[in-house]
């Protein structure tokens, strides 16, 4: 499941979203330019053995709406992957489709939206045994310095797994936030929140593949959401619903054993709420998200 750390707002922190232009210093203006509003949308995907989509489904109850429902099924139909195979041969598959739609100003109070990302998992036909699943993953502490800055946001760690199960390496892919502050402050708020979410996962444990066309490798990759949050009562918040806001952090691919795959994989934040995910997809889309 994605690890959800909870920090308790009991003590007086100044949530940098509230400060002031003065406060945060003269380049808050650039870092406003880069909030991103965004919607998760969950369905599935049949893609024929040709590669095109034969069809999809998204859940109804998406807040999309008559014009973005239009938008997404106009564009996912027009996708092209490569070709699912299975024991050599080309098949049609049905595989679980996640997006990511991005809604940025477009001026005059109009907004444009966009398929950011986009994530596909595994085929039911793959066994539990075929993929790296959680043992035990202790999640990390929420950090002092980023609570008390209010600092809430998303680690999307990348985890190589060594065949016994343990942890070979791990980065921290992006890093997303929930809070706005100038460059040097969520530059501090990131590698605070990246270096609790990498220090507690150097000591997480998986169970390996046994099974399938992977289970002969001699490591596998992972990406695994941290989401640090903030609770005024100490109460766990509940999940997130609906646009959620953010901060996009600089993708970073400079891991030289994750490098290559990196490279040709998608961006991590259309990830849903929960899970561990191989880095390899279910399906390939070699057609860009339109917008």
């Amino acid at each position: 499941m994605m690890l959800r750390i909870v920090g308790s707002m009991a003590v007086a922190a100044a949530l940098l979203l509230g400060m002031s232009q003065d406060a945060l210093g003269g380049n808050t203006a650039a870092a406003r330019k880069q909030v991103e509003s965004s919607l998760q949308v969950s369905g599935t995907i049949t893609i024929a053995p040709d590669g095109s989509v034969q069809s999809h489904t998204l859940d109804p109850a998406a807040p999309l709406g008559e014009h973005l429902t239009r938008f997404v099924d106009g564009t996912v139909a027009k996708w092209r992957f490569e070709p699912v195979l299975v024991n050599g041969k080309t098949v049609t598959a049905k595989v679980p489709m996640h997006l990511r739609l991005i809604a940025k100003s477009a001026g005059d109070g109009k907004s444009s939206v966009s398929i950011a990302s986009t994530y596909f998992g595994s085929s039911g036909a793959l066994a539990e045994t075929d993929e790296p699943r959680s043992k035990k993953l202790q999640p990390p502490r929420f950090p002092t310095d980023a609570l008390y800055m209010g600092g809430k946001g998303t680690v999307y760690l990348i985890v190589q797994v060594a065949r016994d199960g343990t942890v070979a390496n791990v980065d921290a892919e992006q890093v997303n936030l929930r809070v706005l502050g100038n460059t040097r402050e969520m530059d501090r708020l990131r590698k605070s929140l990246t270096d609790a979410a990498v220090r507690a996962a150097k000591g997480w444990t998986f169970t390996v593949p046994t099974t399938g066309e992977g289970a002969r490798e001699n490591a596998w990759l992972v990406r695994v959401p941290v989401d640090f949050m903030i609770s005024d009562d100490g109460h766990k918040p509940g999940r997130r619903t609906g646009w959620d806001t953010y901060i996009p952090g600089p993708r970073n691919t400079s891991m030289p054993w994750a490098e290559d795959k990196l490279r040709t994989a998608s961006s991590p934040d259309a990830l849903p709420d929960n899970g561990i995910y191989p880095l390899r997809q279910g399906a390939t889309l070699l057609t860009a998200p339109a917008s």
